[in-house]
């Protein structure tokens, strides 16, 4: 029998987790991270490809994916919240 999962984390130290297909607000996600696959229940429509709150995470804390911060929360983001725009200022591509 083979795995399926929803999503997927990059590295153990993430924040987040990546939405492999689009996801229902009040859904259990099946979460892949290396050896372990966790589940979390979602609190927000999540898109394709787009960020899930692994954990709360309270706003101005850095945002971890890649291993790496890529934002600060600027709200408090609870686990299973869609991380995207409206709650993550990232540290990336900052225009001046």
């Amino acid at each position: 029998m083979s795995a399926v999962w929803d999503a997927v984390v990059l590295s153990p130290d993430d924040d987040v987790a990546v939405a492999l297909r689009d996801l229902a607000a009040g859904a259990r996600a099946r979460v892949h991270g290396g050896a372990t696959t966790t589940e979390l229940e979602l609190a927000a429509d999540i898109p394709l490809g787009h960020k899930i709150a692994r954990r709360a995470i309270a706003a101005g804390a850095p945002v971890r994916k890649y291993g790496e911060p890529i934002g600060a929360a600027t709200a408090p983001i609870p686990a299973g919240a869609h991380v995207h725009v409206h709650n993550l200022a990232s540290l990336r591509g900052r225009r001046s």
